[in-house]
């Protein structure tokens, strides 16, 4: 038996260590709720929290907003976010769903997650000239948070929608409000590297331990990287998803190609 060097001992343990690193991170990220396709109706209950009466009256109303004055709202009502941070799950999904117009980003939408306890209010750049933090705090905080403390989700649902169409109002947005300003945008680049950039470096740090490793395994010790590679694709959630129990109202929804990083609020109940 040949002895093992001290080089290719600290390399074996390397290896190991980064092999650690990588399962751990994908273990993270398999604990995290995927950001589903874009929803079909303007208002989703994958929780089954509205009781249908409530959702299609909603999203009647929802429907009719959107074609009198261009304005897209949605609410989205799910259990979790899973070990995702709130707001970074909602701006992902706002920013894969599309929500406004494109060019005047003029979307909004309100998150519920029934098992998180959490409320989310999401908006677009070109309507947060109405809908600034403080505003969406206070119908978070004051309007939905006490209704849903109450139980009373019909309610809550309800009178936060109006109160947020009540404050945007009927008036078809100016292009002028829909400029992100500098330093805020959240690029789908940007949303990428932040995801996979972490895996992307274990990956590089390992492909250059193992070429260490190789060449201070000296006599008949060989470490091989195996195989052609690893390969990377990412895919844009299509349409033809219903939603769970998000029918009613009429069909006919679809992102109007708006972004996020306007702002919003957050609470909790």
């Amino acid at each position: 038996m040949h002895p093992t060097s001290p080089a290719l001992r600290r390399s074996i343990a390397a290896v190991f260590f980064a092999a650690l690193t990588i399962a751990a991170l994908a273990t993270s990220r398999a604990a995290e709720v995927p950001i589903p396709p874009a929803p079909t109706q303007w208002v989703t209950d994958n929780a089954g929290a509205l009781s249908a009466q409530t959702r299609d009256s909603l999203n009647t109303q929802l429907k009719e907003y959107q074609q009198s004055t261009g304005h897209q709202l949605i609410v989205w009502i799910d259990q979790t976010t899973g070990d995702a941070a709130l707001e970074d799950w909602t701006i992902r999904a706002f920013t894969a769903w599309k929500v406004g117009r494109k060019g005047l980003d003029d979307g909004l939408a309100l998150f519920i997650f029934m098992q998180d306890r959490k409320v989310r209010i999401e908006v677009g750049y070109g309507l947060e000239g109405q809908v600034t933090d403080a505003v969406a705090s206070d119908i978070a905080r004051n309007v939905i948070v006490p209704k849903m403390r109450a139980g009373d989700v019909d309610g809550a649902v309800t009178d936060g929608v109006n109160a947020l169409i009540a404050v945007i109002g009927g008036q078809a947005q100016p292009e002028q409000y829909a400029q992100p300003q500098p330093g805020q945008q959240v690029g789908p680049l940007a949303l990428i590297f932040g995801l996979f950039g972490p895996l992307v470096f274990v990956f590089s740090v390992l492909l250059i331990i193992i070429r260490m490793a190789r060449y201070a395994s000296g006599r008949g010790y060989t470490i091989g990287s195996g195989g052609s590679g690893t390969g990377w694709w990412l895919g844009s959630g299509g349409g033809g998803y219903s939603g769970g129990d998000s029918g009613g109202g009429g069909g006919g929804f679809s992102g109007g190609g708006g972004m996020g990083g306007g702002g919003g609020a957050s609470a909790g109940w």
